[in-house]
């Protein structure tokens, strides 16, 4: 049985593993409809839940919005957690998962571990779902760990900062912004905070927005390859039917970005007076020049953490392993 380790985030679910040793990553993105496709290419994935029918749909306008907190509990998650493992390259067979949970979902206002979500998480992974000609994986167990914080394993143990150092993580997701800081190599958490209402649907539903006025009504699957390749005037001319708007889904696109950007530092005001900032995620990217400007650091103590989309998969997987 294979211990399966899931950073199964609103829009893509980050999955890690170890195969012989060897540590091995995937990433899925979430992009599901109501109802069935025809199977044409024999690579359809219809799935049912009980008696509702869904089919992965990368480009569909219609797709199940996904980015709210009540996806943590619900069909999408259960598929997106399932579609992902189709499509990692593994064989379907029994599996062991460990996932995650925003930090505003994980702990309660007392920064007490909320039982309740955690159970809600855990049975709603253990719910069964069906492939429509195919088979699935068997989950046999589920452990709920929180976002965020063990992204920073790696890099803080190579840092190796003292127990009077603190370091703020900040982690910026589809739907959700959680933070914390550590203080020296992990040997405290200092404060916790989680926005289940700040994340990088944000800046999609703009670029949906844009990409509407352009003739180019699509998926947010699409509209976030457009919002990460838009710097690239090729690509954007094979997904944009106006080619006179493009630069204005690129203008779109920008000032939801810088808006993004300030909601997020207005909310983590209170963590300025910080040694060290990490950045993690897959909004990372689109935030890392601002919170430059906004933290009195010197550059090199700002940084984003490798390779930081699938950052806290690879890491609760390399932790669980040293354990």
């Amino acid at each position: 049985m294979v211990n399966i380790y899931c950073d199964d985030g609103s829009t893509n679910v980050k999955l890690a593993w170890f195969a012989d040793r060897e540590l091995k990553t995937f990433v899925s993105p979430n992009s599901f409809r109501h109802g069935w496709k025809v199977d044409f290419s024999g690579a359809v994935f219809n799935y049912q839940v009980g008696a509702v029918k869904y089919t992965w749909d990368s480009i569909s306008r219609d797709a199940v919005s996904t980015t709210n907190v009540e996806y943590q509990y619900g069909d999408m998650n259960l598929l997106a957690v399932h579609h992902a493992l189709l499509n990692s390259g593994l064989q379907p067979q029994d599996v062991m998962l460990t996932v995650t949970l925003p930090l505003s979902e994980y702990y309660d206002q007392d920064c007490q571990k909320n039982e309740l979500n955690i159970r809600r998480k855990k049975e709603n992974l253990l719910r069964e779902l069906v492939l429509n000609r195919g088979s699935v994986f068997t989950i046999k167990d589920v452990v709920v760990m929180p976002e965020s914080l063990p992204a920073a394993f790696t890099r803080l143990s190579v840092l190796q900062p003292g127990d009077g150092e603190s370091t703020l993580v900040i982690d910026l997701g589809g739907t959700t912004l959680d933070a914390g800081v550590i203080v020296g190599q992990f040997s405290d958490i200092s404060a916790i905070h989680g926005n289940p209402s700040i994340g990088v649907s944000q800046v999609t539903r703009a670029a949906q927005a844009a990409l509407r006025v352009a003739e180019s009504e699509t998926s947010p699957l699409i509209a976030d390859k457009v919002i990460r390749g838009r710097k690239d005037r090729a690509f954007l001319n094979s997904i944009i039917n106006d080619a006179s708007r493009i630069d204005y889904v690129i203008d779109k696109i920008e000032e939801a970005i810088v808006s993004l950007s300030a909601r997020v530092i207005s909310e983590l005001t209170h963590f300025r007076n910080v040694n060290r900032v990490l950045l993690t995620g897959g909004g990372a990217p689109l935030i890392e020049e601002a919170i430059r400007q906004a933290w009195p650091l010197a550059k090199e103590r700002i940084e984003v953490i490798h390779d930081p989309q699938l950052a806290l998969a690879r890491e609760i997987a390399l932790y669980q392993k040293e354990d």
